[in-house]
């Protein structure tokens, strides 16, 4: 049973990285209909922030291709730092073929979850990347 933090389990607290507002916007929308607690940024830099000390999100849903730092180059930071370095990250993106996914994975990243996201899809690697039982 989740511990309850107001009416949201702390095991669906969720931050999106996107540095397109559209596909935060959207990923926002689903998540916080399905009852989960959801908020965004636009870089990679504004995700370390909001990730830094206690954070208080479960995962991570991380754009790999942004300008400044990319996806990749977050992960690595979260994997290096004692506090988020079993936080679930999961590598966001339009782009990927079965040998990059797997690259994704190799670096640190928990899941892929390739764009354009579905409601049905984004709440299945949540939920197996957490493992929450749907």
């Amino acid at each position: 049973m989740d511990v309850r933090c107001g009416e949201v389990p702390m095991s669906r607290r969720v931050l999106v990285v996107d540095d397109t507002e559209l596909n935060r916007k959207l990923a926002v929308a689903i998540l916080k209909r399905e009852g989960w607690y959801a908020e965004d940024v636009a870089s990679g830099e504004e995700a370390l922030v909001s990730l830094s000390g206690d954070h208080g999100y479960d995962v991570v849903l991380l754009d790999i291709r942004m300008p400044g730092m990319s996806g990749e180059e977050v992960c690595a930071i979260l994997r290096a730092d004692t506090h988020t370095a079993t936080l679930p990250v999961i590598a966001y993106t339009a782009h990927a073929l079965e040998d990059e996914v797997d690259g994704f994975i190799e670096r640190g990243f928990n899941a892929v979850l390739i764009k354009p996201i579905s409601l049905v899809t984004l709440m299945d690697i949540l939920n197996k990347t957490l493992g929450i039982s749907a």
